[in-house]
């Protein structure tokens, strides 16, 4: 089971989340969006970034698999490689 709890619509900035998670695997902040300085192409530009914050039950799940879903995850939201694939599907449907 898991636990999500989405802050952000409070405003901009970080979330926090509830450690104390019985019987929960694990626990997902989603925070706000913040626009701060990134690097594109070699230069700094504007960039949008997405808080979230995630919590593992270290009884139920080891740290090493906590650690490369955290890298999946991150990697996958980075790629918006999902959002394409639900894209084509919407329109394969849509015609």
């Amino acid at each position: 089971q898991s636990t999500n709890i989405l802050s952000g619509m409070f405003g901009n900035g970080n979330g926090f989340g509830i450690t104390y998670m019985p019987l929960h695997t694990l626990g997902l902040t989603v925070g706000g969006i913040q626009t701060k300085p990134g690097i594109v192409n070699g230069e700094i530009v504007p960039r949008d970034y997405l808080s979230l914050t995630i919590a593992f039950d270290h009884d139920t799940v080891d740290g090493a698999p906590a650690a490369r879903f955290t890298k999946d995850l991150v990697r996958i939201m980075e790629e918006g490689s999902l959002m394409e694939e639900n894209e084509e599907d919407e329109q394969a449907k849509a015609e």
